[in-house]
C-alpha cells in the first residue's frame, strides 16, 4: 500500500528494474471489492509489476479514510509484515541506489561469516526492505 502509486511505481521500476504488466482500479460503491478487502466503501488503483522472476503489487487507496499510524514509524521490531527481503549481488550498491531513489538508510551492512551482507532501509513510502547477499558461499537462500 503507497500513498502514491506513480511514484511507487516509478521508485520499484527504478531499483527493481521492473515493468507494469497490469493495472487495476474500481470505485465506490464497489461491493465485490470490498467483499475481497474487507472494507466498506473503498477506492483503489493498482498495478502488477514485473521484473527479475519475480512479481510486486502495489496499490493506492482513495477511500475509506486511513485509521492506523505511519509505517514510516514503526521499527523492525514492530509486529505484522515489517519488509521486504530482497537478494541482491551487491547490498552496499543497492543500498545507495535506495537513497538515490529517494528512500533511506536505517543502518549499515553487516557482514557474515560466509562474506555475505544484509542492510535495512526505507523505500520513500516506508516500507522497510532488506537487501542480503549469499557472497561467496556455495548456499542458495534455500539452504540458509
Amino acid at each position: 500500500m503507497v500513498r502514491d502509486l506513480d511514484a511507487a511505481v516509478a521508485f520499484y521500476g527504478a531499483l527493481l528494474d521492473m515493468e507494469i504488466i497490469a493495472r487495476d482500479r474500481w470505485r465506490n460503491p464497489a461491493p465485490d471489492a470490498d467483499s475481497a478487502v474487507g472494507l466498506v466503501g473503498s477506492s483503489a488503483d493498482g498495478a502488477m509489476m514485473r521484473g527479475s522472476s519475480s512479481y510486486l503489487e502495489l496499490w493506492q487507496y482513495h477511500a475509506p479514510d486511513r485509521e492506523g499510524d505511519d509505517p514510516a514509524d514503526r521499527g523492525a521490531h514492530e509486529l505484522g509484515l515489517r519488509h521486504l527481503a530482497i537478494e541482491v549481488d551487491d547490498v552496499r550498491a543497492a543500498l545507495d541506489r535506495v537513497v538515490e531513489l529517494g528512500g533511506a538508510r536505517m543502518g549499515e551492512p553487516l557482514g557474515y561469516d560466509h562474506s555475505g551482507e544484509s542492510v535495512y532501509c526505507r523505500d520513500p513510502f516506508g516500507t522497510i526492505i532488506e537487501f542480503m547477499s549469499i557472497g561467496s558461499s556455495d548456499e542458495s537462500l534455500d539452504e540458509l
